[in-house]
Order: C-alpha cells, then sequence, then structure tokens
C-alpha cells in the first residue's frame, strides 16, 4: 500500500505548529511520525509517569511534555510555550478500577473544559479530537453519527460526555473542534495483547493463541487511515463536525485471524472460549462513513488484508516492539 497520500497530507502542515495529545499511543505514534517525515514542527504531551516507548529514536525533532491533559494549569503552560496552531487530541487513559474510572473522567471530561479554554485563549486555527464509536449502542445496521449516544461502558461514557462539551462550545461560541468517532484502529505500534498482534504472533510462533466465543464482530480501520481522516479534519472540518472513521465493513474476530493465516501462509492454532468476552464486546459494530467521505473526501485505502500484511511487514522491521516490558496489558473498559 503506497503510503504517499498520508504523507502528501501531512506536508500540508509543514511549517505550523502542532500539538498532538497522547503522544505515547499507538495513534500519536503514527501521527507524529508522519508529520516528522513531512517536515512539521511537532509537540507532544505525555501523561507523567507513563510509558514512552513508541516514541525512542524521535530525539530532539519531537518536543515532549509531560502533562496530565486533566491538569488545566499545567495544560495552558504548555499552550503558552508551543503557541499550536492545528490540535489533534488523542490522549486516552485506560482501565476499569476506581482509579482508571476517575482518571477517564479528568483526562476525557474535565480535560474538554481545559483544552477548550486553552483553544479559546490561543486562539488554536483546529482542534481534532479522537472520540469512539463505543460512544454508539451496539447496532446490527451501519452507526450514523445520527445514532442514538448510549454508551454501555465508562469509556464510552465519558467520551460521550466529552463530545458534548466540545460540540457545544462549538454551537455557542464558535470553537473550532471537530470530533473523529474511531472504529477499531489496528497497525504499527498497536498495544501487544490486542487481538491484531496477538493473531500474527500465533502465525509466526506456532504458539496456541486464546479467543473468546464465536460471534463477535468488529469494524477495523488500519492506522494509517485514522491519521489521514485527523489530517483531513484539521484542513476542512467545521466547528461542531462529527464523523464516523471506519471501514464501513464488519468482521469476526474468527475471520480476522483467517486473514492473517491467509496473509502470511501459515495456520494459527486456536483456543476458542479460552477468554471471557468484554463489555465493548458486540455482535455487531461498524460504521457508516459516508459523511467523513462526501466533507472530508475520507475514504479508507486499506483493505483488511493489506493493513493485515502492512502491520506484519512492520512487525518484521521492528521485532522488540511487541516484545516491550513497558507494554503491558490494560484492563479491558
Amino acid at each position: 500500500m503506497d503510503a504517499e497520500p498520508l504523507h502528501a497530507l501531512a506536508s500540508r502542515f509543514r511549517g505550523r505548529r502542532l500539538l498532538v495529545t497522547g503522544g505515547a499511543g499507538a495513534i500519536g505514534a503514527n501521527l507524529i511520525r508522519a508529520l516528522l517525515t513531512a517536515g512539521g514542527r511537532v509537540d507532544a504531551t505525555v501523561r507523567p509517569g507513563g510509558q514512552a516507548w513508541r516514541l525512542a529514536g524521535l530525539g530532539e525533532a519531537l518536543t515532549r511534555h509531560d502533562v496530565d491533559v486533566g491538569n488545566a494549569d499545567a495544560l495552558e503552560q504548555v499552550f503558552a510555550r508551543v503557541r499550536p496552531e492545528f490540535v489533534f487530541h488523542l490522549a486516552v487513559p485506560r482501565g476499569h478500577d476506581a482509579a482508571a474510572r476517575d482518571e477517564m473522567l479528568r483526562v476525557n471530561v474535565l480535560g474538554a473544559q481545559a483544552l477548550l479554554g486553552c483553544v479559546r485563549r490561543h486562539a488554536v486555527e483546529r482542534l481534532v479530537v479522537a472520540g469512539s464509536s463505543l460512544e454508539y449502542a451496539p447496532s446490527d445496521t451501519a452507526l450514523k453519527e445520527t445514532a442514538p449516544i448510549a454508551p454501555l461502558t465508562w469509556h464510552g461514557a465519558t467520551k460521550a460526555a466529552a463530545a458534548v462539551l466540545y460540540r457545544q462550545a462549538a454551537a455557542e461560541g464558535g470553537a473550532p473542534v471537530s470530533v473523529l468517532r474511531l472504529f477499531h484502529v489496528y497497525g504499527p505500534w498497536e498495544s501487544a495483547h490486542r487481538l491484531a498482534p496477538t493473531a500474527i504472533r500465533a502465525a509466526l510462533s506456532g504458539d496456541t493463541m486464546p479467543m473468546t466465543a464465536g460471534g463477535i464482530r468488529r469494524d477495523w480501520v488500519h492506522v494509517h487511515d485514522v491519521c489521514e481522516a485527523l489530517l483531513l479534519a484539521a484542513d476542512k472540518a467545521a466547528p461542531g463536525d462529527v464523523f464516523n472513521i471506519g471501514s464501513g465493513v464488519e468482521t469476526s474476530n474468527e475471520a480476522l485471524v483467517a486473514c492473517v493465516e491467509s496473509v502470511l501462509g501459515r495456520s494459527v492454532r486456536r483456543s476458542a472460549g479460552e477468554l471471557p468476552p468484554r463489555a465493548t464486546d458486540a455482535e455487531h459494530r461498524f460504521a457508516d462513513r459516508s459523511l467523513a467521505q462526501a466533507r472530508l473526501g475520507w475514504v479508507p485505502r486499506y483493505s483488511l488484508a493489506d493493513g493485515l500484511r502492512q502491520t506484519a511487514a512492520w512487525h518484521a522491521r521492528h521485532p522488540s516492539a511487541w516484545s516491550d516490558p513497558d507494554d503491558q496489558r490494560p484492563e479491558a473498559v
């Protein structure tokens, strides 16, 4: 798959002041590299005490700020130093215990309030926020942006609450913010415990892969396609816009593993039913992406087979990335 479209989009931001929150996450690591490769000037926030192994090797090309996005005073200091023109808000805590829930509330909801204040005071041109498909209830039909907001998880609930704040700020004061509701993102720098990297490792190693029972389907969207959507939204979205970012195709876990087998030419031994289901698991959850196509000109470039092939090739070039001791499995959300 040709990476030129992403590079061309990133090149539009050459010489602009760019801030990425949650820079140590998988999406942040991909977006930051695309922007730096295109000659962008990038600053990134990283949670204090958090692991930033995905940013290793970037050196002085990236300016890093150890800041909790939910800390309004600390965030204000970052904005005063960076004076960003474009902000990509990708910070997202994980977990399901009481402490993790408190952190989600602080980062997702209070962080939204803090970000909006900084955007107003520092005349930011665009704020693009990574929302979540978990803001919706599962549906057996493609989810439109007008679908009811009925989250089943705390993560989805706090993301939905934040989206309401962003849209209210856009409606009342014209805040230049747009929200992208991301579906199931996979690709380079993804956490090792997730399904796609686990299937690839199992195919290469011959180890048995534990799985949940059948019937779970997701909308898989490659991280480079997500990065393109973020950049297109920064370039074209209007205040208050919300867009679904997904492939528009639902794929069962079993079908994804079968696709890995086909791409790599290796079989995967499965242990079905070994893993318990999670609140995020559903028989159906997939995007209607027509609005993003019509308004942003965004279409996913990677088929699932192409995306898994690219991810496996990336893994071969970065063999330590999925065995890093700092990549600990987060709790389900």
